[in-house]
């Protein structure tokens, strides 16, 4: 801990002590304003006091930014904070020249930055210690003080690379850790320091993926302890199953690199190992036994590519029956990132069959996720001709579902990234119906020109695209746009006041704090390959065409509480219950376009359930699921009601 030092007490001020005209401990205070001291102003910087005059109450002080600038002591005493002299701000003002040349200086850059983490002073007046400093901390004091602002981004990737290369800093795994210096006789050790130092997996795996592994080539003891530590914490887990993953993953790639091919080497690593107590190791495959199918797909989608290709290569020995059935889950289930990889692996097993079919079987029943779909759109002419040849018909109707599902949804706008490539892929559109008749085009065509959640200009540019290849496809927009111009939305009170208030959130609070956060992020550098930069990006679009969206849907929406209906025959607000042959019920609910809660049979009127719903009376039969998904049974209307008011109004505040 560093001492705060003042210089000795002003004569002025000891005069006015020693008669009795001020208290000591107020004069100690003031000292602090006396000229040869230091003080910083919000706006100003670090400045000296170069004079004052205790009689006309009056002092001068030269600021960075307002050099000899006079001002009243009073004022002084209440708006500017004294600075040690032992800060790094300090050193900073008296020779800037000094503090820049060792900033740039490929040999002092890491001296200069190891002086400011060690002498940033507390400013808090009676509190004596160094605080910690963050990169943000750095560019708010640094930047276009001794760093010019243009130049931060390059200086900062330059500083960060030294540093992650020397062994007498840690940098922070992630946002509001500090910089920390320490004393460690290399790399290889304060790796392993670190990770010792670790109180979660999570942060374990962090550590171990900012570190270059080449640190430990030669380390034979301190890369045996480092596995030593990791297999302890693989087998005791701690509740992070996708964190233990990783580790077996990144242990694998240590035990095989450390040594290289070397046979030598191998046996003296071999002999550390023995010595630290590494006996049996687990196997991914051990792992992967033991962990539940549905909790796989989630862990295994959220790890990088290469790292799933190792779980994927591990499966068929940890599941020698059942690989295809957990691999093709992934790939359905498992998100953006693991779609590709998964389908890579599939096909290159020589199990391309049935995944295409169990693909073709999701078009059809148009339940596959968005990112599948982006797949299959995005291999229409690569890994994927043969399937998509087979099922254009159903493809693009599918795609137009998954978009319009995720709107109805009101969700975090997973088909966003599908939306965008129908949009931005020009060819997209016009494949989905080449190859295929006119009249097998129409009902994409239809559904396409019928969405809701697609902007006029983005429906009306896909339809021109798709006439290029089927020009009479024109008259299915001459023949519905006359209707469409007339079109409401009706929604529920509930479901308007639900996209409301999402509007107003986004507007008012995840906007500005998506704007916040990639200042902040912007700021950690190397852009490409800033993780937290890059998803605040994405964020933002998400949001920007989200709030769109919502502003549009909005306007045409016209909220209802199907207070006039009545229950003759089934139509908007009516809870319609069936029974099939074997004295089963089945109830579904009929209410606004934006209310779909399909594991309550809640269907919007506008869907094509809902359709099919419409219009039907007491004893009337229909062929509908049981359950959303399902396979169709005959059901007969037993029931018409007015839909439960719960589904219809907003909850009470």
């Amino acid at each position: 801990m560093n001492a705060i030092l003042y210089s000795r007490m002003h004569g002025d001020l000891e005069k006015l002590v020693s008669a009795g005209k001020i208290p000591a401990d107020f004069a100690a205070r003031l000292d602090k304003f006396s000229p040869a001291n230091y003080v910083m102003h919000p706006e100003w910087g670090v400045g000296k006091v170069e004079a004052w005059s205790l009689a006309k109450q009056r002092v001068k002080i030269n600021f960075e930014k307002n050099p000899n600038y006079v001002m009243g002591l009073k004022l002084a005493f209440n708006q500017l904070t004294p600075v040690p002299a032992g800060h790094f701000l300090v050193t900073c003002f008296e020779d800037p020249a000094g503090c820049k040349a060792k900033a740039e200086g490929k040999e002092t850059i890491l001296e200069f930055i190891a002086f400011v983490l060690e002498h940033n002073l507390s400013l808090r007046e009676g509190v004596e210690e160094v605080l910690e400093m963050q990169p943000e901390d750095l560019e708010k004091f640094l930047s276009g003080r001794v760093i010019a602002e243009e130049n931060w981004k390059s200086w900062w990737e330059k500083a960060r690379a030294a540093m992650r290369d020397d062994p007498r800093f840690r940098l922070p795994t992630k946002r509001g850790e500090a910089i920390v210096t320490r004393n460690a006789a290399s790399a290889a050790e304060a790796l392993l320091s670190d990770y010792s130092d670790a109180t979660t997996l999570e942060s374990c795996v962090r550590i171990l993926d900012q570190t270059r592994l080449e640190i430990l080539n030669g380390e034979y003891e301190i890369a045996a302890k480092l596995v030593k530590a990791m297999e302890d914490d693989i087998e005791r887990d701690r509740n992070e199953p996708q964190h233990v993953l990783e580790l077996i993953i990144i242990r694998d790639d240590i035990l095989e690199g450390t040594h290289g091919k070397d046979a030598a080497k191998q046996a003296e690593f071999d002999a550390a190992l023995t010595a630290a107590g590494v006996e049996k190791l687990t196997t991914l495959a051990d792992k992967l036994q033991s962990i539940p199918s549905e909790d796989l797909v989630t862990y295994v989608g959220e790890l990088s590519v290469a790292r799933q290709n190792a779980v994927y290569t591990a499966l068929p020995e940890a599941y020698p029956d059942s690989w295809l059935a957990y691999t093709t889950n992934i790939f359905l289930f498992g998100g953006a990132r693991a779609t590709a990889a998964a389908a890579d692996f599939i096909i290159a097993k020589g199990a391309k069959e049935q995944l295409f079919a169990d693909i073709a079987n999701g078009i059809s029943r148009q339940n596959l996720s968005p990112d599948v779909l982006i797949w299959v759109c995005k291999e229409r002419n690569g890994l994927a001709k043969e399937l998509v040849d087979k099922n254009k018909m159903a493809l693009g109707s599918a795609v137009i579902a998954a978009i319009e599902k995720d709107s109805a949804d009101g969700g975090p706008n997973r088909a966003l990234r599908l939306r965008n490539l129908l949009m931005d892929d020009k060819e997209l559109a016009p494949d989905l119906v080449s190859g295929i008749s006119e009249l097998e085009a129409r009902p994409f065509a239809k559904s396409l020109y019928d969405s809701s959640v697609l902007p006029d200009l983005d429906r009306n540019l896909l339809l021109a695209n798709m006439m290029k290849v089927h020009p009479s496809l024109q008259e299915v927009v001459l023949s519905r746009v006359q209707v469409k111009e007339k079109q409401n939305l009706y929604v529920s009170l509930r479901s308007f006041a639900a996209r409301k208030a999402e509007y107003e959130d986004i507007i008012n609070v995840r906007i500005p704090k998506n704007k916040h956060d990639l200042e902040i992020t912007r700021a950690e550098g190397d852009l490409r390959e800033n993780g937290g930069y890059q998803d605040a990006k994405a964020t933002r679009q998400v949001l920007m065409r989200r709030s769109e969206e919502l502003s549009r849907l909005l306007s045409q929406a016209e909220p209802t509480d199907f207070s006039g209906v009545t229950c003759e025959q089934t139509t908007m607000g009516t809870q319609v219950t069936f029974e099939t042959d074997k004295g089963q019920k089945v109830v579904y609910t009929i209410l606004g376009a934006w209310d779909s809660i399909p594991e309550e049979n809640v269907v919007p009127y506008n869907s094509k359930l809902g359709t099919k719903l419409i219009g039907n009376k007491v004893g009337d039969s229909l062929r509908l699921p049981v359950e959303f998904g399902g396979e169709q049974v005959k059901m007969t209307i037993t029931a018409i009601e007015p839909a439960p008011k719960a589904l219809i109004f907003p909850d009470e505040a």
